[in-house]
C-alpha cells in the first residue's frame, strides 16, 4: 500500500525523481494498461512495485517500460537469482550471516540508505557467492518496496573486504559478476548513488584496483577506495553507520533481525513469483539479449587473479 512521503523526503522526490502526487495514480494506470497490452510480459502490477520503478527511472515512462521489460526478462536470463525465489531456512540463514546488512534506521530525511557487504564473511565451503546475489537480489526488491529512502534518495553501498583473501579472488566469477552487474545497473528497482571501499587486504589490492577501475568508467557516481572505515566519517557519518563501524545507528545484528522480519513477511509475495517473467516466443519483434557492453570480449576477459 502507498505510503506518504515525509515533507523532506516528498520535497526531494519532486526535485529529483520529477515526482508528482496528482499524477502517481495516473502514471501507474498507463504502466498497468502497457503491461496488459505485451504478449510476452508477465510482470506484478503493484502500486509499489511500479513506483519503485518509476522512482528509479524518474518517472520516464519509456524508461520505465524498458526496465520493467528487462526485469522480468532477466527471470530467464539469469535464473541463478531469478528464479526458486522462496523465503527457505538456507536463506534465513544466508541473512543471518551478516554478509549482506540493510540498515534501517536512522530515518536521516534526504539521506541514502545504508548496504553493507562483507564478503569476507563468506566461507564458500558453506555458501556459494551465487547463493548470496541470490539473497541479495530478493533482499533489493523488498527493500525498494518498504524503504522509502531507498527508493527516493538512493542507495550508499560499502563493500567492507577485511577478510577477503588471494584464494578467494581466484575463484571469483568472471562470467556470473557481469550477469549481476549488468542487472543491477540494467534491471534493479534501486539507484546506487555513492560506493566505498573499505579495509582491502594488501595480497589481492592489484586485481581489486583492476577492478574498480574498469567499473568506474561504467558508472555515473563514485567508487572511492578508503584506507579504513574511520574514512567512512567523511563521507557518510557517525549517525547513519552501525556502532560496530564506529557509527551511532544501532548493531548489526538489528540490520538481521530487521532483514529477518520483512523476509518472513514477504513469504507470500514470492511464493507468487512463478506467475512472472517473460514468454519470448510471444515477444513482438526480436528476442531481448540485454548483453553488457563490456564481457568476456572486454576488459572482463583480461581480469587475472593469479
Amino acid at each position: 500500500m502507498r505510503r506518504p512521503l515525509s515533507p523532506t523526503l516528498a520535497k526531494l522526490a519532486e526535485q529529483e525523481l520529477n515526482e508528482t502526487p496528482d499524477r502517481i495514480q495516473q502514471d501507474i494506470i498507463i504502466l498497468r494498461v502497457w503491461i496488459r497490452q505485451q504478449p510476452h510480459l508477465r510482470a506484478r502490477t503493484e502500486d509499489d512495485f511500479l513506483i519503485a520503478f518509476l522512482r528509479r527511472c524518474r518517472y520516464s515512462l519509456e524508461e520505465t517500460k524498458r526496465r520493467l521489460d528487462r526485469y522480468f526478462t532477466y527471470y530467464n536470463l539469469f535464473p541463478e537469482i531469478m528464479s526458486n525465489r522462496y523465503i527457505t531456512q538456507r536463506l534465513l540463514d544466508i541473512n543471518r550471516l551478516g554478509i549482506c546488512l540493510y540498515p534501517d534506521l536512522p530515518k536521516c530525511d534526504n539521506r541514502t540508505a545504508l548496504f553493507i557487504a562483507r564478503f569476507g564473511k563468506l566461507d564458500p565451503n558453506q555458501y556459494s557467492l551465487r547463493e548470496i546475489y541470490h539473497f541479495t537480489s530478493m533482499a533489493m526488491e523488498i527493500v525498494a518496496l518498504e524503504n522509502d529512502y531507498a527508493s527516493v534518495a538512493g542507495i550508499c553501498e560499502i563493500i567492507d573486504l577485511e577478510g577477503v583473501t588471494s584464494d578467494g579472488m581466484r575463484r571469483f566469477d568472471k562470467q556470473f559478476f557481469r550477469k549481476w552487474w549488468n542487472w543491477l545497473h540494467d534491471c534493479s528497482p534501486l539507484r546506487i548513488k555513492e560506493v566505498y571501499v573499505i579495509n582491502m587486504p594488501k595480497d589481492i589490492q592489484g586485481p581489486i584496483m583492476f577492478l574498480y577501475n574498469v567499473l568506474s568508467m561504467q558508472v555515473n557516481y563514485p567508487i572511492r577506495v578508503l584506507k579504513n572505515s574511520e574514512e567512512l566519517f567523511d563521507h557518510i557519518g557517525k549517525a547513519s553507520l552501525p556502532e560496530e563501524y564506529g557509527g551511532t545507528n544501532g548493531h548489526m545484528a538489528e540490520s538481521v533481525a530487521y532483514m529477518e522480519d520483512l523476509l518472513n513477511s514477504y513469504r507470500g509475495y514470492f511464493e507468487q513469483e512463478y506467475k512472472y517473467g517473460t514468454v519470448e516466443e510471444l515477444r513482438p519483434g526480436e528476442v531481448a539479449m540485454y548483453e553488457a557492453e563490456f564481457g568476456v570480449n572486454g576488459s572482463f576477459r583480461r581480469l587475472n587473479w593469479d
